[in-house]
């Protein structure tokens, strides 16, 4: 027996993509990018190869191909792609569809603590999925580091923190836990220019050994909006920012800090003013994308979001997400984070939209998996013959073997209609919410006593820090 896989296939030529290469270089040649942080074009000045032009830094064309090379062998040393998809919860939603109600609403302290359950029971965690909007604005990421930590092995945010005072209390917290904060500092905007903010953050912070720092040159250009509506422009500036990107956090750590290169191109709806997920034309990009990725960078694009523009879940959400998924699995993408359940862009978190989510999830596994192909010479032949012209082969043993490898799923069963009014009618949603409830009171984990008290102590000062700043 072998197994039968199966690939999207087809996309940019070698010509296309060598055209890229040669666009990406000019725009960093003759444009460059903007960077109006001091002390960061100080460092770039005694960079051989690097013209500053005020706050414009261009960048030579054999800096931008000694770039690509290094990310390519970077790629060449990668470990191979996963064999099979896995997804994560998103980042932080504002507004969670009520696993009671259906509705959509704020998410409060309460729903941070169980949703950390539930991606800590899932095995799905990456950060919060979703914001405390009812406590002190001043506390709000600091509550999500300490409910992390008491809850789960997740991070709060890992975002960066406006309030350095802030930072060091939540740095201090994972500290008392046994663990290091980890702050994702995001720092090119589109189009081509890059944050002194989060360039000051990356120098001050690079050489901390109690935070883990990862900068992430990932600029997200919005085709129509803040990039070109159209293919190659789109991605030749996306190209070209995250390898500014990359070459300048290169240069200001000395080559202690490499960038990993991430592209991407979303797109812009001018008719609704809003970011498009998971339409036809935006899963195009994003082919088009993994074809960019692999040829600058070396190695299969396997890491990617999960959005769509459904506001709850529901028809939309379940067009948009399985479209997106599936798609991409099929082109080789393989991990999926921020994420399962989320909706409206990043808007909301549906705990019922996680857990169907998973399924989906589960489903494209199957898919990719592939199927069995029996290739002994004569098994048809004599699975047929056994059976003759008036049987049937309900009870024969290559159906029994067959049928436990089939798909099978409890919340989209494939019952009659008969047997599902025998059951109550049962609706997917509500199943889904109820599961995402049966995980959460099924959450055991935590914190050693000690930990806690410290925990506590360090919000309390931190409460009388944002008191007094008021």
């Amino acid at each position: 027996m072998k197994r039968i896989q199966f690939h999207l296939e087809g996309g940019l030529s070698e010509k296309d993509l060598r055209h890229i290469h040669s666009q990406v270089l000019r725009v960093l040649d003759e444009i460059g990018v903007e960077c109006a942080s001091p002390r960061v074009l100080e460092i770039l000045a005694a960079k051989e190869g690097i013209k500053i032009d005020g706050p414009r830094v261009r960048f030579a064309p054999h800096v931008v191909d000694a770039a690509i090379e290094c990310a390519r062998e970077q790629g060449r040393n990668a470990l191979p792609p996963p064999a099979e998809i896995s997804v994560t919860g998103p980042w932080n939603c504002f507004n969670i569809e009520d696993m009671d109600t259906g509705r959509v609403r704020q998410s409060t302290a309460e729903d941070v603590r169980h949703m950390f359950k539930l991606l800590h029971v899932a095995k799905a965690g990456g950060v919060s999925p979703v914001y405390p909007t009812d406590i002190h604005a001043g506390l709000q990421m600091l509550y999500l580091e300490k409910t992390g930590i008491e809850t789960s092995t997740t991070d709060g945010s890992r975002m960066e923190f406006a309030d350095r005072r802030m930072l060091e209390f939540a740095i201090e917290m994972y500290k008392a836990a046994g663990r290091k904060y980890t702050m994702v500092v995001e720092f090119p905007i589109s189009p081509l220019r890059m944050n002194p903010s989060g360039l000051e953050t990356i120098l001050d912070y690079m050489d901390r050994s109690d935070v883990t720092l990862e900068p992430a040159p990932a600029p997200i250009p919005l085709a129509g909006c803040t990039a070109p509506l159209f293919e190659p422009g789109a991605i030749v500036q996306s190209v070209a920012e995250t390898l500014a990107a990359c070459i300048i956090l290169d240069m200001i750590s000395n080559g202690a800090l490499v960038g990993v290169p991430h592209f991407r191109v979303d797109l812009f709806d001018m008719r609704h003013m809003t970011t498009v997920f998971a339409s036809p034309d935006h899963i195009l990009h994003q082919l088009i994308v993994r074809d960019v990725a692999r040829y600058f960078s070396g190695k299969p694009f396997v890491d990617h979001y999960w959005c769509c523009n459904a506001k709850r879940s529901g028809h939309q959400a379940m067009l948009e997400r399985t479209s997106w998924i599936l798609t991409l699995a099929f082109a080789g993408f393989r991990r999926f984070w921020y994420g399962a359940g989320q909706l409206s862009m990043d808007e909301v978190f549906s705990p019922a939209q996680f857990v169907i989510d998973l399924e989906i999830a589960r489903y494209v596994n199957h898919l990719i998996r592939g199927i069995d192909y029996y290739d002994e010479p004569d098994l048809s032949f004599d699975t047929i013959a056994s059976v003759g012209p008036r049987g049937d082969f309900l009870t024969h043993a290559t159906t029994l073997e067959g049928m436990s490898k089939l798909f099978d799923s409890d919340l989209f069963p494939r019952n009659s209609v008969e047997q599902w009014r025998a059951l109550g009618e049962p609706d997917p949603w509500r199943m889904a919410a109820e599961k995402a409830k049966a995980m959460i009171a099924s959450h055991n984990y935590a914190i050693e006593a000690g930990v806690q008290e410290e925990l506590n102590r360090i919000y309390a000062q931190a409460q009388a820090y944002v008191t007094s700043q008021e």
